[in-house]
């Protein structure tokens, strides 16, 4: 009986054309969850990924979180410093351990590294009621046009397949200047032909042409 080969999808071989040197391809991360072929279409995430709140004595809330110029990713620490109805204060501080400004309850907190707002609710927070704001910045994650993390918008194509489904993995990009196969480039399953032209006119914006 013949034994039967499958070949897997080759690095780059989507590639019609690229630029000399290193201009086409950068290094980047590709996100948790993400386990890709070469060819596949990645947006970038640019967006707060998770807020979640400590166990606290106060029952308040926290709104969506956005991110700022100098966010870096990791996990933001929010601890409440001064208690009062609607009006106490809060320190934050950031991944590598850095303190940035204070804030007060009630109020929009406008920085450079994450944007916010805290509610106190039918208890207000305690001296030392906390939560935390998980920031992915910048990793690459498979283009899906349901996201609002900025992975909904398509920015690059994976050269060389990447397995992160468990942890963040390196990886090399095209992320400009370079003609590629259309027929080679995978998508997320489900994805319709309607959101694969947006993403092939996304890529383009950034100088990789789809033929």
């Amino acid at each position: 009986m013949a034994t039967v080969f499958t070949e897997t999808t080759r690095p780059g071989a989507f590639i019609v054309s690229e630029a000399n040197g290193s201009r086409s391809r950068e290094v980047g991360r590709l996100a948790s969850g993400n386990d890709l072929v070469a060819g596949a279409v990645l947006g970038k995430i640019t967006t707060a990924n998770t807020a979640t709140s400590g166990s606290n004595t106060g029952n308040g809330t926290i709104s969506v979180v956005t991110i700022g110029t100098d966010a870096i990713n990791g996990t933001y620490t929010i601890t409440i410093t001064a208690e009062d109805t609607n009006a106490g204060t809060f320190s934050v501080v950031a991944p590598n351990g850095a303190s940035l400004d204070d804030g007060t309850v009630g109020v929009a907190y406008v920085g450079s590294h994450i944007n916010f707002t805290i509610y106190d609710g039918s208890e207000d927070f305690h001296i030392g009621d906390s939560c935390t704001v998980d920031v992915v910045f910048g990793e690459y994650a498979e283009f899906n046009p349901a996201a609002s993390d900025g992975s909904q918008t398509a920015v690059a194509v994976l050269y060389a397949g990447v397995d992160a489904s468990s942890a963040e993995q390196d990886c090399v990009i095209i992320a400009r200047d370079a003609e590629v196969n259309e027929a080679e480039l995978t998508f997320k399953s489900g994805v319709t032909e309607v959101q694969k032209a947006v993403a092939l006119n996304a890529l383009k914006t950034v100088g990789i042409i789809a033929r």
